[in-house]
């Protein structure tokens, strides 16, 4: 499920990317204005608010003194703007008509004023692209530069903690892609370091510097919306691993009814009926659904098992962004001060569960390489290095296969060969047992070789080796036979205390006559390497006498 949905929510987030980069170049906020080009005074006091229908007008007399290198800047979001000074129009935002796109975006407006402007009458025409939307009145007066570093000053700190939010992400990608290890494990970093990711992305596009940096700009609109419409899934991939019952199907749910309002919402926007603004309130019921869903979960895990750390620990983080939201909300409210709490809170957030995660992921990762020492160690032959009877068993399960034509379990074509080496007592008695390993190792070797390509080989007991490799046809297992002939005759010719040699027996898989399977083949091919291993006793014999 975790990939299918990540896949999708990755799918749907490229299509909405590559159009916020297609609509950035080819819808065209209009923006007409006079001149460009230093102590900034808050004009909010100095508009009038007036309404008629669905039109806002501010009005304000400007300052008698010269006006010449002033400017004017008003905050403007989803709204369309005419600027009017005694009633000549001097600036105008606008958007093409007919186009797909209806918003304006977020833009930072800048009204530079001349020295005749001064004592003047000056109205701003403002116009709400949605019937829901509301103008606010936020007018700052002074030299550009002096209300850049106001506006920039103010929101600098939140920019620092977006960013460092979201480089927590990178960094924790990072970490997931070149130290991190395939599994569950690395998948919950991976859906956590995406989520931080986009958490940051959204913040930053929250602190309205880019939107100063670029005024109007729609990739910018819709880099928000997609971030807030796509960092529900990641997070509650992220989050389900904590739960005993993460394989619930309702986590499933929440997964594939995101990632279906985020067709819907981006389907909507691409074909112009609606705006990802108009359509905001489906992420907004999502994320209600969400958020009850994981409530829920919470309490069906304290009432039927023992709160895990990590849940312990993610409970605490999620109060205290909560904590410090509502902290900021209060303080803004009460004394019209904007704070960087909520900022701070999901950093603290990020910080913390990016460490219990990773934490956990070590501790993991370091478990798993002990449990494969142990099966490895139980699974191979200390002195040869090759995988011993244990092995041998297991990996003849793997040649039995299902047959979609009949329904049932057919073996694969197989030849086993039974390998037994000759005078290795002699050899032990004569010239001690480490001489003894020298022997089994160097067959050992030999017998290796004729298994790289395909098949593996296997030690069974002290002076016995088998193997077994895909049956293609008689030539090629007398080849194999005719290169093991061939290395030991190389082995001998450097000298050794004894003389090397290896009685080797084979036999192909008949699925009539090997009625216990691949096991009644293994004997069939160890009769024939014990009539080879009686051959060389005689010819030995014969030789000695």
């Amino acid at each position: 499920m975790e990939k299918r949905v990540t896949g999708i929510y990755f799918a749907v987030l490229l299509i909405g990317i590559l159009y916020a980069i297609y609509a950035a170049f080819s819808f065209r906020i209009d923006i007409d204005t006079r001149i460009e080009e230093d102590t900034v005074i808050q004009w909010d006091d100095h508009m009038e608010m007036t309404q008629e229908g669905d039109v806002y007008y501010y009005r304000g007399i400007l300052p008698p003194e010269d006006t010449s290198e002033k400017v004017i800047v008003y905050d403007t979001v989803h709204m369309y703007l005419e600027v009017f000074i005694d009633g000549n129009r001097v600036y105008e935002l606008n958007a093409e008509k007919d186009r797909a796109v209806k918003t304006t975006g977020y833009c930072w407006n800048a009204i530079f004023l001349t020295e005749e402007d001064a004592g003047r009458e000056i109205v701003f025409q403002v116009t709400p692209v949605y019937r829901d939307s509301k103008p606010q009145g936020n007018f700052f007066y002074g030299t550009y530069r002096e209300i850049e570093h106001e506006i920039l000053t103010e929101r600098v700190v939140r920019f620092v903690l977006a960013v460092c939010i979201a480089l927590a992400g990178i960094v924790l990608l990072l970490y997931d892609l070149f130290a991190g290890k395939k599994g569950s494990d690395a998948e919950t970093i991976m859906q956590f370091a995406i989520f931080a990711m986009m958490l940051g992305i959204w913040s930053v596009i929250e602190t309205q510097i880019p939107d100063w940096i670029f005024p109007g700009n729609m990739l910018i609109v819709f880099l928000s919306h997609l971030m807030l419409m796509v960092m529900p899934i990641p997070f509650m991939l992220f989050l389900r691993r904590m739960y005993h019952n993460g394989d619930s199907k309702l986590w499933s749910f929440c997964c594939y009814l995101d990632c279906a309002v985020i067709v819907v919402r981006v389907f909507l926007q691409i074909m112009g009926i609606f705006d990802l603004r108009e359509t905001l309130l489906l992420t907004h019921i999502c994320l209600l659904l969400f958020v009850s869903v994981i409530v829920g979960m919470t309490i069906h895990e304290i009432a039927m098992n023992e709160l895990t750390r990590q849940i312990k620990l993610n409970c605490i983080c999620v109060l205290v962004v909560l904590a410090s939201t509502l902290l900021e909300l209060a303080i803004y409210r009460l004394g019209n001060v904007s704070t960087p709490l909520s900022s701070i809170g999901f950093l603290f957030y990020i910080a913390v569960m990016g460490i219990i995660t990773v934490r956990r992921s070590r501790r993991l990762m370091a478990q798993a390489k002990e449990s494969a020492l142990y099966r490895k160690l139980a699974f191979t032959d200390e002195l040869t290095g090759l995988s011993n009877r244990t092995a041998f068993r297991e990996d003849l399960k793997k040649r039995m296969v299902h047959d979609r034509t009949t329904g049932e379990e057919k073996i694969l074509p197989t030849v086993i060969f039974m390998f037994d080496l000759n005078d290795l007592k002699k050899c032990n008695d004569t010239y001690g047992h480490d001489y003894g390993d020298q022997y089994i190792k160097m067959a050992a070797d030999a017998i290796k070789k004729l298994f790289v390509q395909e098949g593996k080989c296997y030690r069974i007991g002290g002076d016995e080796f088998c193997a077994w490799a895909p049956y293609t046809s008689v030539e090629e297992i007398n080849e194999k036979l005719r290169m093991l002939e061939q290395d030991i005759q190389e082995l001998n010719s450097r000298g050794f205390v004894v003389m090397v040699s290896i009685a080797a027996g084979y036999a192909v898989y008949r699925e009539g006559e090997d009625g216990s399977g691949l096991y009644s083949t293994m004997k069939r091919a160890d009769v024939m390497m014990y009539e080879k291993k009686q051959k060389y006793k005689k010819a030995i014999d014969s030789y000695a006498t």
